[in-house]
């Protein structure tokens, strides 16, 4: 009696890779994997709030808003890629609107009204851009739902994100469009991601990978 919710939501996990499928894990793993994955998306919602709102208020960026085209690029391909389900697919495809929120805020409120057509233009340019990268890269190195290139990918995308963000910071000697509760929840984003996915490396000895892993987690921190 005591389980029976647990029991009735059997078959309602987020995302279950077919490599944990395989190895057929208790349910008390695929509810912790449902929770991290929710939590994480609710930061970054927070973030995304966060940086709206300063962005509205400051009219400034923390950084250039063409560093958008690879994120959106990751979103839409890998939504298609790496997803089975319509239900997955909606999930993966709530990231790309909130990045498309944003750039719409970037644009409107960061930018001269006489540039704003032309970045959203070279913007639109750069996600077709990295449509075509990601599709190539794919194809190159062929994986189980594209997980190989999927990881690289995301982490080598936050090393010009986070570091950037913290070059226009020592550039313009300005904290507009930066906040502390921004770089907080984007700490804690990618501090509890990359490490996790670190101890793996470091235990399977893959020390690039958590050298990497480092060098984009602490240009948040």
């Amino acid at each position: 009696m005591s389980f029976e919710l647990a029991r009735s939501l059997e078959r309602s996990h987020l995302i279950v890779q077919p490599s944990d499928a395989r190895l057929d894990p208790p349910q008390s793993y695929l509810f912790v994997q449902d929770f991290l994955i929710i939590a994480c998306g609710f930061l970054y919602l927070l973030c995304y709030l966060f940086y709206i709102t300063r962005t509205i208020r400051d009219r400034h960026l923390s950084g250039p808003v063409e560093y958008m085209c690879s994120t959106m690029s990751y979103e839409i391909f890998y939504a298609l890629a790496t997803t089975s389900t319509v239900f997955e697919r909606v999930c993966f495809m709530a990231w790309f609107a909130f990045d498309l929120a944003f750039v719409a805020v970037a644009i409107r409120f960061a930018y001269p009204a006489a540039e704003r057509k032309r970045v959203a233009m070279r913007t639109a340019g750069g996600v077709v851009l990295g449509l075509v990268v990601f599709w190539t890269l794919a194809k190159t190195w062929p994986d189980e739902r594209e997980q190989l290139t999927g990881f690289w990918t995301g982490i080598l995308l936050q090393l010009p994100i986070n570091w950037g963000s913290l070059w226009v910071l020592a550039r313009d000697r300005s904290t507009k469009g930066h906040s502390l509760e921004i770089w907080w929840v984007d700490d804690v984003i990618c501090v509890g991601e990359f490490e996790a996915v670190a101890n793996f490396c470091i235990g399977s000895r893959d020390t690039s990978v958590a050298f990497l892993l480092m060098l984009s987690s602490f240009g948040d921190t």
